[in-house]
């Protein structure tokens, strides 16, 4: 699959990543579930997926990997999936430290062993009028927690679910 097919484009504006601020940002849409996330110019796309749910991307400087995806809720409200991946999580033996929410969204944050986890999950509708889930997660090893822990929010607030 094409850089073009994974809809991945060039977006104006500024987001701080290490000391300086960047002059692009980069964009990635997944037109299945019509999910944008925006991460720092410079992560590469990894293979995209055969379901077409979304995409991965590797830090080329350091072990931080972004994942951008959409799915169908398959509880009856996010709260209810919310308590879902919760569980999903600490039964894999990770520990949740941060958590936040409202009706429409949520983030969990964490550490599974070495790696940090930032999930942040939005609710919104598709183009063809499905009500979707837009996942934003970053993984990175706890030695480059100085690194992403001060930007990881701010760079989550770029995901959006739903344009049309």
């Amino acid at each position: 699959m094409s850089m073009r097919t994974a809809g991945l484009t060039l977006a104006g504006g500024a987001l701080l990543w290490g000391a300086a601020a960047l002059a692009d940002s980069l964009t990635y849409h997944n037109d299945r579930f019509d999910v944008h996330g925006t991460l720092p110019v410079g992560f590469v796309a990894g293979p995209a997926p055969q379901n077409g749910d979304g995409q991965s991307f590797a830090s080329p400087e350091d072990s931080g990997e972004i994942s951008i995806y959409g799915s169908y809720n398959t509880t009856d409200s996010v709260a209810a999936y919310r308590e879902q991946t919760k569980a999903f999580h600490v039964n894999e033996g990770a520990e949740i430290t941060h958590e936040d929410g409202q009706d429409d969204w949520f983030v969990l944050s964490g550490s599974d062993g070495e790696t940090v986890f930032y999930l942040r999950v939005e609710q919104g509708k598709s183009c063809d009028g499905d009500v979707v889930l837009g996942h934003w997660l970053i993984e990175y090893a706890e030695s480059d927690r100085a690194v992403y822990d001060p930007r990881v929010g701010k760079m989550s607030e770029g995901l959006n679910v739903g344009s049309c």
